[in-house]
């Protein structure tokens, strides 16, 4: 299987996955959990810090909802974006009750974000990092 094949879902196939922008990865996706990241190209180098790497979530826990323990059972899939650990991006969470609803809607919030229509400017409940924000702009529509 090529890094492409991979990219698109090749794991575990999805059409929704097919739809998922070039500039989106698959990080991991086991079948239950799904990670795509932004850009991870550049998040890997030297200009952007790492642990800003945009990613988005499908899974069976709200963002909001502390880990399960085994057995617990769940309430639907989630999907949920940070643009860093404990920064969330909530115009782009939504509940679904399968998993194939919410791989859908997040190939259409990384399309979103990928053409630069989400407002990160309300993002951050403190000072914004206003360089990493506009840098992030050159990378979207």
């Amino acid at each position: 299987m090529t890094d492409s094949d991979y990219r698109r879902g090749g794991a575990v196939p999805s059409m929704a996955l097919a739809d998922l922008p070039d500039d989106w990865a698959v990080w991991h996706d086991d079948g239950g959990r799904l990670v795509l990241v932004f850009r991870p190209d550049v998040f890997e180098g030297e200009a952007y810090d790492p642990a800003r790497l945009p990613t988005l979530y499908v899974s069976t826990r709200a963002p909001d909802v502390p880990m399960r323990r085994g057995g617990e059972r769940s309430d639907g899939w989630h999907v949920a974006c940070t643009l860093e650990p404990e920064v969330r991006v909530h115009e782009l969470e939504s509940a679904h009750e399968t998993r194939a609803a919410a791989v859908e809607a997040a190939v259409e919030a990384a399309q979103r974000f990928s053409r630069g229509a989400v407002d990160l400017d309300d993002v951050y409940a403190t000072q914004p990092p206003e360089t990493y924000l506009s840098r992030l702009d050159e990378l979207t529509g």
